[in-house]
């Protein structure tokens, strides 16, 4: 009709495609309209980037940053945080850090935004002197710390163990007026299950509701594994039953929780009726309820079942696990099914599943215990021959049955195998 599309109408038109997936078209879109000649600002590469990002394609985003920079077109702080926290994600944290130093010298000013990435990003690698660091430039700059950055700080330094630096940054976020939210709560208490201190985690949940918030599903899930991994049981359920009168909904993470903490402490009954009640629920068990349950089998001696239990697995279109593979065939060689074990273990090869070395470990010592050492010393030779190096465990099971054969010789260059890996 005559009309030239503006700026904005390009721009509703790319973010539609990428708002749909459509980030293919979107970017066949772009460099159709910039061969035309028209002229885009720095929201619509913005929501191009966003969309790449969002795919895993980070370099693809940085090399529109680039094209930005060609067009004449400033990038502004949402397109530089967006790349640096896709980077971050991807672990490429220092990568993250050369572009916030590049964003900083073309005059762009980073937010909270682009300093939680990197503290995050920091964090996950734990790198916590750059960390601290990055925290440290953000008050010069007038920008303060936010309840995402502090609960990022807690969480990370829970996983690693660091409770006491957690709990002082816990301090550090009250004193700062910032309120913590129950993602912070969470994060402390996880951090005080992790070091199985359930009584602190216990305060903390209950400090948690005197301060107002409401506790969710995952703060439950939470105390329920912990308590089961202590061995308490009846305050494991207790917490699993005051969560209707929370109005919260199990999910199939509650669940696996508690059936396998329920078959761990031998209520079997009890287990039963938590599985049948996830199924009224309509609630399709995951491949983690099935290793639960195999792992149960296996241990109870009812190989029969865990082999019939796998086979539904597989039948069910179930991407069988690390741990599933393991705990069977672990399972099958103690209970003298060597065979069954060596079956299985030959399909799974055959239908191109990555064995790892806890795998091929239990089957090893499976043909250990059966004296078929040859046999182990040729899957220890294949397992090598796939590009997979055995550990110590793996060396040590074999060397220990053939010092009992009094095979020395076999067992010395074992030995020296062990520590060449070792050493390199």
């Amino acid at each position: 009709m005559g009309y030239l599309p503006t700026v904005v109408t390009l721009t509703t038109l790319v973010k539609g495609l990428c708002f749909n997936q459509n980030v293919g078209k979107a970017l066949d879109f772009y460099d159709d309209i910039v061969a035309k000649g028209f002229k885009l600002d720095e929201v619509t590469y913005g929501i191009l980037t966003n969309g790449l990002c969002k795919m895993g394609k980070t370099r693809s985003a940085i090399k529109l940053l680039q094209m930005m920079e060609k067009n004449l077109v400033k990038p502004n702080v949402v397109v530089y945080s967006t790349i640096i926290d896709a980077l971050c994600k991807d672990g490429l944290v220092n990568d993250a850090h050369k572009l916030y130093l590049e964003m900083i010298d073309h005059g762009v000013s980073p937010n909270v935004v682009t300093y939680n990435s990197l503290v995050h990003g920091f964090c996950r690698v734990g790198q916590w002197q750059q960390a601290n660091e990055i925290l440290g430039e953000m008050i010069p700059k007038d920008i303060h710390p936010d309840n995402y950055t502090f609960s990022i700080l807690v969480d990370a330094l829970c996983k690693d163990g660091r409770i006491i630096d957690a709990q002082a940054v816990f301090a550090r976020m009250v004193k700062s007026d910032q309120r913590p939210d129950v993602v912070t709560y969470n994060a402390l208490m996880d951090g005080y299950c992790l070091t199985n201190n359930i009584i602190e985690a216990r305060e903390v949940f209950n400090r948690m509701i005197e301060n107002g918030l409401a506790p969710t599903l995952f703060s439950y899930n939470i105390l329920i594994n912990a308590s089961f991994k202590m061995k308490m049981v009846d305050e494991a359920m207790d917490l699993f039953k005051e969560l209707h009168s929370r109005n919260l909904v199990p999910n199939v993470v509650t669940y696996n929780c508690v059936i396998d903490g329920l078959l761990k402490s031998q209520r079997i009954s009890c287990a039963q009726h938590i599985i049948y009640e996830m199924h009224e629920r309509g609630l399709r068990a995951d491949i983690i309820t099935y290793n639960i349950l195999l792992d149960a089998f296996c241990k109870k001696g009812h190989l029969d079942k865990a082999v019939t239990l796998f086979k539904q697995i597989v039948n069910q279109g179930f991407q069988p696990d690390k741990k599933t593979y393991t705990v069977l065939i672990d399972g099958l060689c103690k209970g003298g099914r060597l065979n069954v074990a060596w079956e299985i273990f030959q399909y799974l090869l055959a239908k191109g599943y990555h064995l790892d070395v806890h795998v091929y470990t239990a089957m090893i010592h499976g043909f250990c215990k059966q004296g078929l050492l040859d046999e182990a010393k040729a899957l220890l030779d294949g397992m090598e021959g796939n590009g997979l190096l055995p550990n110590s465990v793996t060396f040590e099971i074999i060397i220990r049955y053939l010092l009992e054969n009094n095979e020395n010789d076999k067992a010395g260059k074992l030995l020296h195998r062990m520590k060449e890996i070792e050493a390199s």
